[in-house]
């Protein structure tokens, strides 16, 4: 039954996390091992920083340009 709501609550707190735009580090290197194992792996710093310029277009946060 624990392992249950276990699953339940990652599910729901992966869901979660991309609805306000957090990316899902741990997603991305079980993806990255699956279909692209000889490729070099982004730190998490460069992963959030990866996505903050896919979702934003390259534009930077903070300043008027």
């Amino acid at each position: 039954m624990a392992e249950h709501w276990l699953g339940w609550w990652r599910q729901w707190s992966a869901a979660a996390r991309l609805l306000v735009g957090v990316p899902d580090y741990e997603a991305y290197l079980v993806r990255r091992r699956r279909y692209r194992a000889d490729a070099p792996v982004l730190s998490r710093g460069e992963f959030v920083r990866y996505c903050a310029e896919r979702r934003l277009g390259g534009r930077r946060s903070g300043g008027c340009c």
